[in-house]
């Protein structure tokens, strides 16, 4: 009787083992693949039709001494849709595809009426083919990209300089780009003339503080914007300050709960951070 009863505990023990084992190979499996990136370091051509029918060549692009930068994304993508406007704001920093930059975005499995549908909750004007109808899909599959979000920067010479920009915020993309030549639109040298840029406490139901080092003296101005755009709140506005740390207060009191941008403008120039607003 004795061994029958233990026979039976270890057989339980180990079912529970294997079922412990397979959450955790499960587990590890989604936390590698959460890490999407190319395998490639070296462009492959594509062509693809955009959401208004125009059709865009890779290499005739970088032939033209062009970065490209891609993002791979599913408009059903938790982290897709986070992003989806980090993505927006640096495709108009770099000028929306009217300088050395050009970014287009890559869905997979959606089709043209999907994708429009997400530019529209997200405020997109990044030219995107759709997976189904523009050939995203077999971007998807050249570039061996296996999940989403990838942001995939490809320099003139067809070096990939970035396989997997993570996370994919303005600020990491605008990095990324900088570091590959990338030059905003209008100026004739990298960055914006700031370091340590932070905000915090963040997500905040009251107030944050905005911190900054300017290289240089500076005419300063802080907005509160939407993800629309749309001006919220001036903070600071085009105010003259000296080189060095400067902490600013960041009321956010009067904001109703969501999402906000925190945009930091010194010399004309800006750069931004998301501000999260609960109660």
């Amino acid at each position: 009787m004795r061994i029958a009863i233990f026979v039976k505990l270890f057989k339980k023990y180990h079912s529970g083992m294997k079922k412990i084992l397979y959450s955790f190979l499960i587990t590890s499996l989604f936390f590698l693949n959460v890490k999407a990136q190319t395998p490639l370091t070296t462009a492959v051509d594509f062509d693809i039709k955009i959401l208004d029918g125009t059709v865009i060549e890779l290499f005739p692009l970088l032939d033209q001494n062009k970065i490209v930068v891609l993002d791979f994304f599913s408009t059903s993508c938790g982290p897709c849709q986070t992003f989806a406007y980090d993505f927006q704001l640096a495709y108009e920093a770099f000028g929306s595809n009217d300088g050395n930059v050009v970014f287009l975005g890559i869905n997979f499995n959606g089709t043209n009426e999907d994708v429009r549908f997400f530019d529209s909750l997200f405020n997109v004007t990044v030219p995107t083919a759709s997976g189904l109808d523009g050939g995203g899909n077999k971007v998807f599959n050249a570039y061996q990209v296996a999940a989403y979000p990838t942001v995939v920067v490809i320099k003139p010479d067809h070096t990939i300089s970035s396989q997997y920009v993570w996370e994919p915020s303005f600020a990491n993309i605008r990095d990324a780009v900088i570091s590959a030549g990338g030059l905003f639109v209008g100026q004739n040298e990298n960055g914006i003339g700031v370091t340590a840029f932070s905000l915090f406490p963040n997500p905040s139901s009251f107030e944050s503080i905005l911190e900054f080092e300017l290289e240089s003296p500076s005419l300063v101005s802080i907005n509160i914007r939407d993800l629309s755009g749309r001006l919220i709140s001036v903070q600071l506005s085009d105010t003259f300050l000296q080189k060095g740390f400067h902490q600013k207060k960041i009321n956010s009191e009067s904001l109703i709960s969501g999402m906000y941008l925190v945009e930091l403008s010194v010399d004309k120039r800006t750069t931004i951070k998301k501000l999260i607003v609960q109660d």
